[in-house]
């Protein structure tokens, strides 16, 4: 039965190549099966030789160019009765090396970006999105600038003009997939295999078919460059030298692998495909990539791949071995598409189509890759089977014996269908201390054990005992018990069960004491419970000390100034009514900012606001108010309070010594700098000298400091004004 499933699996990956055939050759079949865009067959070459008309597709003949290289020139006529709505699509399966489409001598787009020179696109289909103002009525000209040199077949191939989304669908679309997307992800997984592979050579040293098969994927990937990349990073030169050889050392890999695998590997072939490997890129190099030294190189290639494979059929049959004839059918796959290929070296391959060799070389190496992978995994499985199995025996010896020396209590009890209770197998010292019962006891009956636990932990330990071990994860429980002439512990258990053929399930676990444990958590508890009053009321004590401070400071002071002037006669009664105002004011102050919980600056200054008009609406001087406090962070009460003193002050000020009569005030925050600016202006008698200055101006520099800001007391020629800036506003917060 196991024959018969590696052959089954054998066939499936077969069938893999004739899929791919099988749709390349559905996207030939939908190329001619629209009828809805334009198809141009025939156009008038330019080249060296002159001007002559040409059937396309079309190899381009050496006197047309260069050796070294040059430009030609195609030019095809489209009528058009009128102009399009929308954008035309040009498609053209095949430019060598590299081209530009032209339209009505305005420049369309390239192969790609760079200059024609430096571009490889001959295995690249091309779909042009020609806008529609580039077309006109009548006769439009197309024209491809392409650019050719001796090293391989150039020219162009049909072209045909349509609907983008058309042309998209029906002819670019499975091209683009099959001809570029499906073998970068070749190269990719033979990237991936490569270097796999490598490290598994460094580690499995005798094991060389992974060595020269991951030389085989990596030299192959850089091979498939050539057909997936067409702006290359470094020196055109360089990569078409890299790429073509590349394929010089990828199929001597190859061979290499396939006899270390039919362990037919001498140290002579060895040798001569290595050196191989190592000559022919050399030798190609120095011809400058010449095409007839790649041709003659590919041959004996090829010959010896034959001889190989007669050889390798002879050996797959005498070993019966599924695998190696699998590998034996990639590998006559891949020698048919080098013999196509080849003929395509010659020159002798239809111009528009595809070299196999890649496709088949990446499949034979993807069915090779996973068969030594396969190999691999199944021999690791193995051998980790092996040495789990010795530990996991190591182990249960060696349990047994450190177990009267760990810190926790051990045990095995078993649990079998339909029971109550279990059975203990095993206990350790540990246990029987944490317990205080006996080993004979216990391992007798488990009477002992269920009697002391606490009466509403029994179904706890019933759950635990019952539950089916589905997927050998850990079980655990808490319970307290009794323990004989002791108080009450708390427990936690945890096991790992394991079934047995005849259905009961065997616990091994620990029982481990977590009486101290939440005994200092619930002394902990009690402590963090009795920080946590303390420093409620230490904050409370702070708080009221702050407001007693800021009472005494404010409202406080000024009554006790009021008294004491009063007592001495400096005050007449008529002056009596401004001092109780301003008084008033501060104790507004007051509570309005530290009465509230959320209070912010701008709500404060609406209040303050409000309170000011019925004292500037009399004889005094005219307020101006504005505020522009748009994304001001929040700010600390005891912040705003200091702010708002300041303001006070300066406006007191203003009302009675600046004999003003306006008085502008303005609250403005930057966003962008993260700066608050308080400013207040009147147009009075300016300044006064030093000493006539009270203690008004020093509280608001005072202030302004515990703020964290910036006071300046300007000149404004009139009046004056007074400017608090705070920098870096939400750092206070």
């Amino acid at each position: 039965m196991k024959r018969l499933l590696t052959w089954s699996r054998c066939l499936r990956s077969l069938a893999v190549l004739p899929i791919l055939w099988l749709g390349m050759a559905f996207g030939t079949l939908v190329q001619a099966s629209t009828t809805t865009d334009l198809f141009m067959d025939r156009a008038e070459l330019v080249s060296l030789s002159g001007r002559r008309m040409v059937e396309l597709p079309h190899v381009l003949e050496s006197r047309d160019f260069l050796p070294s290289g040059s430009r030609v020139r195609y030019q095809m006529t489209v009528h058009l009765a009128q102009v399009p709505e929308a954008s035309l699509g040009i498609f053209v399966s095949k430019i060598s090396i590299s081209g530009a489409l032209y339209l009505n001598g305005q420049y369309i787009s390239s192969c790609d970006q760079g200059r024609l020179e430096d571009l490889r696109c001959l295995h690249k289909p091309n779909l042009f999105t020609t806008p529609a103002s580039a077309w006109r009525v009548g006769d439009n000209i197309v024209e491809f600038v392409v650019y050719a040199n001796a090293r391989q077949p150039n020219g162009l191939s049909p072209v045909r003009v349509g609907s983008i989304d058309e042309l998209h669908e029906s002819a670019y679309r499975l091209r683009q997939w099959i001809k570029i997307e499906f073998l970068v992800g070749f190269a990719w997984i033979s990237t991936v295999f490569g270097f796999l592979s490598l490290a598994v050579s460094l580690i499995l040293r005798k094991e060389t078919a992974y060595l020269w098969f991951g030389l085989a994927c990596l030299s192959h990937s850089v091979s498939l460059l050539n057909l997936t990349v067409s702006r290359p990073l470094i020196h055109i030169e360089v990569f078409t030298w890299m790429v073509f050889t590349a394929r010089l050392v990828a199929t001597p890999m190859a061979v290499l692998t396939m006899l270390a695998l039919f362990d037919k590997l001498r140290r002579w072939m060895i040798v001569v495909l290595v050196g191989f490997a190592v000559l022919g890129p050399l030798i190609v190099g120095l011809s400058g990539t010449y095409r007839p030294v790649l041709v003659a190189f590919f041959l004996p290639v090829l010959l010896a791949s034959v001889v190989l494979l007669v050889l390798s059929i002879g050996w797959a049959l005498q070993s019966r071995n599924p695998i190696k004839i699998m590998t034996i059918g990639m590998a006559l796959l891949l020698v048919l598409s080098g013999v196509v290929d080849w003929l395509r070296l010659l020159g002798r391959g239809h111009f528009e189509g595809v070299f196999l060799f890649p496709y088949t070389y990446s499949a034979m190496l993807i069915t090779l890759g996973t068969l030594l992978f396969r190999n691999l995994a199944t021999s690791l499985k193995r051998s980790r089977e092996d040495r789990d199995q010795l530990e996991r025996r190591s182990n249960e010896r060696m349990a047994y014996e450190v177990t009267e020396h760990i810190p926790v209590g051990t045990y095995t009890l078993i649990h079998r269908p339909g029971g109550m209770r279990g059975h203990f197998l095993f206990v350790s010292q540990r246990f029987l201390d944490l317990t205080g019962l006996d080993r004979k006891s216990v391992l007798a009956d488990p009477e002992p054990f269920l009697a002391i636990l606490h009466v509403d932990d029994w179904r706890v330990w019933h759950q635990f005992i019952s539950r089916t071990p589905e997927s050998h994860e850990k079980f655990s429980c808490e319970f307290r018990i009794f323990p004989p002439g002791g108080q009450m512990r708390w427990i936690s258990t945890e096991a790992v069960p394991r079934s047995l053929p005849d259905g009961a399930t065997v616990y091994e676990g620990v029982l481990v004491d977590q009486t101290d444990m939440i005994l200092a958590k619930e002394e902990s508890e009690r402590v963090r419970r009795e920080l946590q009053k303390q420093q409620i009321e230490q904050s409370r004590m702070i708080e009221r000390e702050q407001l007693l401070r800021d009472m005494h400071d404010g409202f406080g002071s000024q009554l006790a100034g009021v008294r004491m002037m009063a007592e001495k006669g400096r005050i007449p009664p008529e002056q009596f009514p401004q001092f109780l105002r301003e008084i008033t004011a501060d104790l507004h102050l007051v509570v309005d900012t530290l009465g509230q919980l959320n209070i912010t600056l701008e709500d404060a200054l609406i209040d303050m606001h409000h309170r000011l008009e019925r004292r500037f609406t009399g004889s005094g001087p005219k307020l101006h108010w504005k505020t522009r406090l748009t994304s001001l962070p929040s700010l600390p009460p005891r912040k705003i309070l200091q702010a708002l003193r300041l303001v006070q002050e300066a406006l007191n000020n203003a009302f009675k010594h600046a004999h003003a009569r306006n008085v502008w005030f303005l609250a403005q925050y930057d966003v962008q700098n993260d700066v608050l600016t308080l400013s207040v202006r009147d147009d009075g008698q300016g300044l006064l000298l030093p000493a006539a200055r009270g203690r008004g101006l020093n509280n608001m520099q005072y202030r302004a400091r515990e703020i964290g800001g910036e006071f300046q007391l300007l000149a404004c020629q009139p009046g004056v004004e007074v400017l608090l800036r705070v920098p870096n506003v939400s750092g206070l917060v």
